[in-house]
């Protein structure tokens, strides 16, 4: 993970040359499956204060598991999801274990939000059941020694890493040299926001960075109005800020009424990437920064099975939801492809758990074969080492996005970041 900027340089050229050989796409699709079902559980806070993101994922799992079903299942039979609404860890513990228990799941996938995952994943881990997590970023998940766990998404602390590295690039690019450059890092005070604030942190110890400002806030406060007063106050050239969706579009609002614009501000997580994100703010939106695995892709790029792959599932997304999918949307959707293609197809079922962790170790899927840019290839420990984090920008309502370079589709605007009383006019 840490060579992750290194490998993608290495990758640019073939990074979308497309092979058969990845496992991401069938050279032929057979009928719809009729046959007897796989059953696997699906999980997700689809209720609670993380339910917008929570249902986004649900989504995007659900939708891949019906396009695989439609185009022939695992040997005509049709993977079956057995659902559960976990809004947080009580429900999780509750829920997981009626799932193993009562419905005798010997797969579950799905899920949002470190403390519910921290829990679901150790009842799988106790009762020999594999878990294949598609979004959470929790550092701890991979670090237990857990025999069948697997995460397709990058872990927070190398996420924060990343994103210390992609506010140098962006320094250099205002002209700003890296040991001038005075950085902020501010983070909701869950897992999610603390392992990405300990990234930064790292990083901007390792490399001698100004770090001018480190603090972390209560996601569930109404008023974000002290948070902002700090940024200001600190005027980093620019600040890295996670946040979930109610906080990050207060943030935004507060800074509008502070007249907070740092040079570049580089949001994070389900409070710059959601669709609500536009809705709430509108115009005010206009030129902001995500920083998170594309939910852009350069499709023209991608493979020519691939592209209809990705445009069918945008369409029924958009469908389903009402607006295009969402970061997590795309991360759930092409983990769970992964998971049914190269994982349970492979083995036919779900029952033989050695089976299932053998497969899963032996994937080999190529940087850029994914919508987002990633690939798969899990370490040790059961993490996904080929994970790709990027800039993305609204415009016009919509997600574009900006770097690094293979992955763009628009040059970007407003870098560095209009004042507030003069943004737009």
């Amino acid at each position: 993970m840490r060579k992750l900027f290194g490998l993608l340089l290495l990758c640019v050229v073939s990074v979308f040359s497309f092979t058969r050989a990845s496992g991401w796409v069938s050279d032929a699709w057979a009928a719809p499956a009729a046959g007897e079902p796989i059953r696997i559980g699906l999980v997700n806070p689809r209720s609670g204060n993380l339910a917008i993101t929570g249902d986004d994922d649900h989504w995007g799992a659900r939708l891949a598991v019906d396009m695989f079903n439609e185009r022939g299942g695992v040997n005509g039979r049709p993977i079956q999801t057995v659902e559960a609404d976990i809004p947080d860890a009580a429900t999780a513990q509750t829920e997981i274990n009626r799932l193993i228990q009562n419905e005798n799941l010997k797969l579950i996938t799905g899920c949002y939000g470190s403390s519910i995952v921290e829990v679901a994943a150790s009842i799988c881990d106790r009762n020999d059941v594999f878990w294949w997590e598609n979004v959470s970023v929790l550092d701890r998940l991979t670090e237990q020694g857990y025999k069948a766990v697997f995460r397709v998404h990058i872990s927070g602390s190398i996420f924060g890493e990343e994103a210390a590295k992609i506010a140098v690039a962006f320094g250099e690019k205002i002209g700003i040299k890296p040991q001038d450059l005075k950085l902020g890092v501010v983070s909701e005070n869950s897992d999610f926001g603390q392992s990405l604030s300990v990234g930064v942190r790292r990083y901007a110890k390792a490399n001698n960075l100004n770090l001018m400002l480190d603090e972390l806030y209560d996601a569930k406060t109404t008023d974000t109005s002290p948070i902002v007063l700090k940024m200001k106050d600190a005027d980093p050239d620019i600040v890295i800020v996670t946040s979930y969706i109610n906080d990050g579009i207060d943030i935004t609002k507060k800074s509008k009424i502070f007249n907070y614009a740092p040079k570049v501000f580089l949001g994070i997580g389900s409070g710059y990437n959601a669709a609500a994100y536009p809705k709430n703010l509108g115009q005010d939106a206009e030129g902001q920064l995500d920083l998170d695995p594309t939910n852009a892709p350069a499709i023209a790029k991608l493979d020519p099975e691939t592209q209809k792959l990705v445009k069918e599932f945008s369409e029924r997304f958009e469908k389903q939801k009402g607006f295009p999918p969402t970061t997590v949307g795309y991360l759930a959707w092409q983990a769970t492809w992964v998971l049914l293609n190269n994982v349970i197809a492979v083995v036919g079922d779900v029952n033989d758990l050695d089976a299932l962790i053998a497969a899963a170790k032996k994937i080999d899927i190529p940087v850029g074969t994914l919508p987002t840019g990633a690939g798969v290839k899990f370490d040790e420990k059961g993490q996904n080492e080929r994970c790709v984090i990027a800039v993305m920008q609204w415009t016009d309502g919509r997600l574009v996005t900006i770097y690094p370079d293979f992955l763009a589709t628009k040059e970007p605007e407003y870098i560095p970041m209009p004042a507030w009383d003069v943004r737009f006019k």
